[in-house]
């Protein structure tokens, strides 16, 4: 006997209609300007990075015994 409750799942549709057209957007750039938004996602992560970083040092010099 199966359950009289059905999972009801959200329409994503368009989120996967989004995602394809984005994926072919990227698809027809050229090498150049590919690697001009990787370079860009770069810069834009910098701060993250650093922060990260400096949060690991002090960590460390935290619990490094004297």
């Amino acid at each position: 006997m199966k359950n009289a409750e059905q999972t009801i799942y959200p329409d994503i549709s368009d989120i996967l209609a989004r995602k394809t057209a984005g994926r072919r957007r990227l698809s027809r750039l050229s090498f150049g300007q590919k690697i001009a938004l990787v370079e860009a996602l770069r810069e834009r992560l910098a701060p993250f990075k650093r922060a990260r970083e400096r949060r690991i040092a002090a960590k460390s010099l935290a619990s490094s015994p004297d």
